[in-house]
């Protein structure tokens, strides 16, 4: 008994020294900002702690549809509204919630729009339980910040600043047709099953943006590849039963006008900057009827999006114009 009552005192000492490293560790792997350099990947999405605290209005959540086809510059052009892009590629809604509570640190968003693809995707109980083992001891999620460090040592580092004037969205000025418009265009009245991990997680950041005065509403961009009517109709069952604002941007096709021959970046999964053009027209008109966001155009405040927006506009100019030549050149036009 004595022998076993030791060497359990010894694997528990053993185990709290070692969580006690690893916390020691994550206080040096952390990184001080979102920069790439510090090893953070999802640097757009994440860039949104280094905007001014309780300036942003509304936050997008989602994966790459969204920062395909929304962009902020241009909402904040014509409405004022300052908006940011929190999605990551492949989001999924355990990742969506914490990028959400850690947005709300700094910020008190009004509106949370986020994007269905992500209610289709399934992830297991593992995934999201080890990420909330990386919140507790970040060193499993900043591990790789040790190239920083041996950059740093060598003098070869180059400092990487990671705030844009996109606000999260990611601009393409490919032009590859649509593929898969039969399936698009074919109206049906079957749903398509949502995991019901999923659905509690909605519930969960439904739950958490009403505790923080924000309406959380769901919203599907433009794709001809992720959308059909199977999961228009399984995600207005949803909407309904729990109580959300729904805006399927796929259904008043005409009022947006997305030309699937020109606005794709890949044959109809993503939006490029044409296409982005015309969805965030939409979804600006849309904001811009919602009560308490403001009109912040001119304000002392918000003159660096009034300096970015000079940015924004010369890079996505350039943009289109080299885009719309080489498209007209391989046309023969």
């Amino acid at each position: 008994m004595q022998t076993f009552l030791k060497h359990t005192l010894k694997a528990a000492v053993f185990m709290g020294g070692l969580v006690l490293l690893l916390f020691l560790l994550s206080k040096v792997f952390i990184p001080a900002d979102g920069t790439i350099d510090d090893g953070v990947n999802t640097v757009n999405a994440n860039s949104i702690y280094k905007e001014r605290e309780q300036s942003v209005e509304v936050i997008f959540l989602g994966d790459s549809e969204i920062y395909a086809a929304v962009s902020p510059m241009q909402i904040w052009q014509e409405y004022g509204i300052p908006t940011y892009c929190c999605s990551t590629s492949a989001q999924k809604l355990w990742y969506s919630e914490d990028i959400l509570r850690k947005a709300f640190k700094n910020q008190s968003p009004k509106i949370v729009l986020m994007e269905t693809n992500a209610l289709f995707r399934k992830f297991n109980f593992d995934d999201s339980l080890m990420h909330k083992v990386e919140n507790v001891l970040p060193v499993f999620q900043y591990h790789n910040r040790w190239k920083v460090f041996a950059d740093e040592a060598l003098g070869v580092r180059e400092e990487n600043n990671s705030t844009t004037a996109y606000k999260g969205y990611y601009p393409s000025y490919k032009i590859k047709p649509a593929m898969y418009l039969s399936r698009y265009n074919e109206k049906s009245d079957q749903l398509t099953e949502i995991p019901n991990r999923n659905r509690s997680y909605l519930k969960s950041i439904k739950k958490y943006c009403e505790d923080n005065g924000a309406q959380l509403i769901l919203f599907s961009t433009p794709s001809t590849v992720n959308w059909y009517y199977a999961k228009h109709n399984a995600i207005t069952k949803l909407a309904k039963e729990i109580g959300i604002e729904y805006l399927d941007m796929n259904i008043p096709r005409d009022e947006i006008g997305i030309d699937w021959s020109m606005d794709s970046r890949d044959t109809g999964d993503h939006l490029n900057h044409f296409g982005a053009i015309k969805a965030t027209a939409y979804i600006g008109k849309y904001l811009s009827g919602k009560d308490g966001l403001n009109d912040h155009r001119g304000e002392a405040e918000y003159s660096d999006w009034d300096k970015e927006l000079e940015v924004y506009l010369a890079k996505t100019e350039k943009g289109m114009k080299k885009a719309l030549k080489k498209y007209n050149a391989a046309a023969g036009k």
